[in-house]
Formats: C-alpha cells, structure tokens, sequence
C-alpha cells in the first residue's frame, strides 16, 4: 500500500478510533450496563426508591434473612456503603437488624412487613424495566444473553 493511501487509513481510523476499539465489546458492556441501570434508576426513582434499595430488598425477599456481611457479599458491595443503606432503610421501617448472640459483631438483616408491602409496591416497576430493556428480545436471546455474560464474568473473576 502506497504511503499516501496508509497515511489516509490511520486518519479515517484515528477520526472514529480504532477498528479493534469500535468492535471491542468491553465499551458496549459499559454503555449497556450505565444505560440500563440509569433507565433503571430512573423508574425506581419514580417510586421513590433507589437501586440499592429495591436490590436489597429483591434479595432479602427472595432469599430470606441473611447476615449483613453475606448480604454484601451476594450485592458486590462494600460493608460500609450497605450499613449506610441499611442504616436509611431501617429509619424508613423497611428492614430490620438483629445481633446474633454468640458474636455481637454478626448483624441479621430481616424485612420488616413493611419491607415486604414495599417490595410488592416495586416489583411491578422491575418487571415493566425489565421487559422495556430486554424488547424485541426472544425468550431464547434472553437465555443466550444470560450465559453468555455469566460466562464472561466468569472469565474476568480472580482465579
């Protein structure tokens, strides 16, 4: 390829970044993942709640009362960023905290009943944020999409 030609490449690929760049999945991952859950946040917000708040209280609903360092652990969060929300949701009467007897240190989280008459109220807003995302999607599409992101976090947790 003459130099001019090669010159003329690199500048269409500089003026709309590299090819590998705009076929690289990692920044549509991002920009799938920021929009979602802005539009996600957003229909919460309607309802007056956050996105922390309705995914502590999906899990806690679905799976039951747990101690708040697991609790951290199955949402990815820091300890300290879930006690500042537990500390908010408990003054709003939606969970509650209970220390273990044996180890003090160890906090249960527990939906309160009205917890549970919350996340009722919300769900109806999850399910409808979900079917808006996942639009023009097959049942079969939406099985694929499922494993395939799992497989790839799977390919990015520490060994």
């Amino acid at each position: 390829m003459p130099k001019q030609e090669a010159d003329q490449a690199r500048a269409k690929e500089t003026d709309a970044g590299p090819v590998w760049l705009r076929k690289s999945i990692a920044p549509k991952l991002r920009l799938a993942a920021k929009e979602s859950r802005g539009f996600f946040e957003d229909e919460l917000g309607k309802s007056g709640v956050t996105f922390a708040t309705w995914t502590i209280l999906a899990t806690l609903k679905l799976e039951g009362s747990m101690i708040q360092r697991t609790l951290a652990q199955y949402l990815s969060i820091e300890g300290p960023t879930l006690s500042r929300h537990l500390e908010t949701m408990e003054r709003r009467g939606l969970v509650a905290r209970t220390r273990d007897g044996a180890d003090r240190r160890t906090a249960v989280v527990a939906l309160t009943d009205e917890g549970r008459s919350r996340y009722e109220e919300i769900e109806s807003v999850a399910l409808r944020s979900q079917e808006r995302m996942l639009r023009g999607l097959s049942d079969t599409d939406v099985a694929q999409l499922s494993t395939l992101l799992e497989k790839i976090r799977s390919n990015v947790r520490p060994d």
